[in-house]
């Protein structure tokens, strides 16, 4: 057997001394001499326009250096579409969107000042379900879709709320449905979910006289914040330095560009000293970047020996109100949406819509656990309709390589690995086919199930 000199053996951690004494430094911990501190107002509505910021009263607070609202940063950010806000500008677009900022001395300070900023919103009409927003008549949320910046491989359509379409078409489906035994139709939902990592955003920006800026924040990719900073704020890359100290959990939450812009400018607003924004746990529930819903159609044809042979899906992912990682997260579900089987007649198509919520991002997986999830219960279905077992079915139409094609057209190499071979590693392991032991408790139920996934 072969020795591996990783695999299956023990070994310490690099930080476990530091974690198990409580002596790590987190983004949360840190402090810089002549740092301020800020607080963000933000909106109570889910779409409005914005009609007037009045925040005479809070620049009379002792200790207040900078309040900023939407109109001193006319700036767009973006990874892949530049149609984010740095302060909400002409509209809001959800409840908890960050309308105006308050730099003081103390944190106590930012929290009084920040309450007698008085804003007067014309509510407009929202639309929360992602669904809805694709009708006919539904409201626009970005009007002005046409101008923003964007990558060339992704392709919003303006004057409505679709931020990319994304389509695959391998074989004739028409044809595969035609030859099919069974056709089985099944609709799959899942809503937005917070990364509720343990340590909330957190960021110190300091933007100096030079010109050069430092940042230290709670980010898993401390290089997209430099890119993308210098791309979306016009800062010369050279000039911006991004420390990532221990992080406090990110999941995919903190792998974009957050807070870190909004820091950096209110830094130069505030006469160029260093300052510090923490997101309360509320504040990351409602103002913070989450996991994309989705909305999934799935029509499969399967010959009655089990033998799958066409596909046509439909995915509709929930972006929230901003493109953020979504459109990208839809991309990648397009390109595998078949999941890790061999299905010769396939169309896709996979749509990333706005809603008037928290934008969404990555999260473990990048849209892989969610249409795997409903891939996974369409098969489980679909073996129950022909009375075969699941992992039996699974094993008859995975991937083998060699022979395969993936349904991007991609035929599966030889070193690819054996997906059968795994899958049945897994089943022995689980005693597949053997009823289950009772648990003594009468309350409680113990099952098995298969599953597969394919990354990449």
């Amino acid at each position: 057997m072969t020795e591996f000199k990783y695999v299956g053996k023990p070994f310490p951690r690099v930080d476990a001394l530091e974690k198990v004494t409580g002596s790590t430094t987190f983004a949360f911990d840190l402090e810089v001499p002549g740092m301020l501190y800020v607080k963000l107002l933000r909106s109570p509505l889910p779409h409005a326009k914005i009609l007037e910021i009045d925040d005479s009263k809070a620049r009379k607070v002792p200790g207040v250096v900078a309040i900023a609202t939407g109109r001193d940063f006319p700036i767009k950010l973006g990874i892949y579409v530049g149609d984010r806000d740095v302060l909400a500008r002409e509209k809001v677009l959800w409840v908890g969107h960050p309308v105006a900022a308050v730099v003081a001395e103390s944190l106590e300070i930012a929290e009084e000042a920040v309450d007698l900023i008085e804003v007067k919103y014309e509510p407009l009409e929202p639309v929360f379900d992602p669904i809805e927003a694709l009708k006919p008549g539904a409201p626009i949320i970005h009007e002005r879709l046409s101008e923003y910046r964007r990558l060339p491989t992704f392709r919003p359509k303006p004057g409505t709320n679709i931020a990319n379409v994304f389509t695959l078409r391998k074989g004739d489906v028409k044809r595969g449905f035609e030859k099919s035994d069974l056709i089985v139709e099944n609709e799959f939902s899942m809503p937005q979910v917070s990364h509720v990592y343990m340590e909330t955003m957190s960021v110190i920006a300091h933007y100096k006289q030079s010109g050069d800026v430092e940042v230290w924040s709670s980010t898993q990719s401390p290089f997209t914040v430099r890119y993308l900073t210098s791309i979306c704020l016009g800062i010369p890359i050279r000039r911006i330095l991004v420390h990532a100290p221990c992080l406090g959990g990110g999941f995919g939450g903190k792998a974009g560009l957050n807070m870190e812009p909004l820091a950096i400018l209110l830094s130069k607003k505030a006469g160029y000293r260093p300052v510090k924004l923490v997101l309360s746990r509320e504040e990351n529930f409602t103002s913070a970047a989450v996991r994309v819903g989705l909305k999934a159609w799935i029509k499969t044809g399967v010959k009655e020996d089990g033998r799958l042979v066409a596909e046509q899906i439909k995915y509709v992912f929930d972006a929230g109100a901003y493109a953020d990682y979504a459109v990208n997260v839809g991309r990648a579900a397009g390109y595998a949406g078949t999941g890790p089987y061999d299905v010769p007649n396939v169309f896709i198509e996979s749509l990333t819509v706005y809603t008037n919520k928290p934008y969404a991002t990555a999260f473990r997986g990048f849209g892989h656990m969610e249409f795997h999830w409903c891939i996974e219960r369409q098969m489980d279905i679909i073996a129950r309709k022909l009375g075969m077992d699941p992992l039996e079915f699974r094993l008859k139409n995975l991937l083998k390589p060699g022979t395969s094609f993936t349904a991007t057209g991609v035929r599966l190499r030889e070193d690819a690995g054996r997906p059968d071979q795994c899958v049945k590693a897994v089943a022995q392991a689980l005693d597949w086919g053997e009823v289950p032991s009772k648990p003594k408790e009468p309350w409680k139920f113990r099952g098995k199930g298969i599953a597969c996934l394919m990354k990449g």
